[in-house]
This record gives C-alpha cells, structure tokens and sequence, in this order.
C-alpha cells in the first residue's frame, strides 16, 4: 500500500476557479467586456484591442499559475497577471481621459484592478513563505 507524501500533496490537481482571486479576475473581464461595446469604433483596435488583451491576460495567468507543480512557476504566471491588472489600470485612465467612460466608471474599475493587485501582493507573500 502507498501512503500520500508531501510531494504527491502539492501535485494534486488545484481548480483556479475556486479562487477568489480568479472569479473576481472574471467579473472585470466580463464588466469591460461590456463597457467597450459603447466605445467609438476607430478605438477598436487601438484601445479596446489592447484593453480586452490585458484584462483577460489577467485571469488566464491566474488559471496558469495555479498549477500546483512549482512555486517559480506560480510566480512566474502570477508575475505576468500582476503587470496584466497595471497595464489594465492604464487603459482605464486612457478611456477616462478620451471622455469614453465616466469618473465613477473610472474609479470603479482602477479600484477593481487595484484590488486584483492587493490579492496577487498576499499570494507571492505565500509562495515565498513557502520556499
């Protein structure tokens, strides 16, 4: 009979669509999904092109870190995701400054993004708590 080691432990499969890091990934996804719809359409594959990329980089990166084979791996996809909801935050700005989105609209989504960053900043405190 087999018993269960510390190494088969971290290699059981984790579902990322459990965290609520990644849900909440999702819901501003889906959220600018629906706010570009109203953008012009000369910003299509200029603004919205780039929004839409970063923003669903964002949880991709999430589903990828969350693995469970290595921590330099987790960190290397959690890494990309963390840069993905920076470079989201710019898009927003830029939306706002080109009158494409409101101040609430705005503010509402930065802080959105600025709480992905938050929740990432606790998992790389973890992983590193873990090598």
């Amino acid at each position: 009979m087999r018993t269960t080691t510390s190494v088969d432990q971290r290699m059981q499969l984790k579902d990322f669509k459990t965290l609520t890091l990644y849900r909440k990934a999702i819901a501003l996804e889906d959220e600018i999904d629906e706010i570009v719809k109203n953008f012009p359409q000369d910003e299509k594959y200029r603004l919205v092109d780039q929004l839409i990329r970063c923003v669903t980089s964002i949880g991709a990166n999430i589903a990828e870190s969350n693995g469970g084979q290595y921590a330099g791996r987790e960190r290397y996809h959690l890494g990309i995701a963390f840069g993905s909801a920076n470079e989201t935050r710019y898009w927003i700005e830029r939306a706002f400054r080109k009158g494409y989105i409101d101040k609430d609209t705005f503010e509402r989504l930065d802080e959105k993004a600025q709480e992905l960053r938050r929740i990432m900043v606790g998992m790389f405190k973890r992983l590193d708590q873990s090598v």
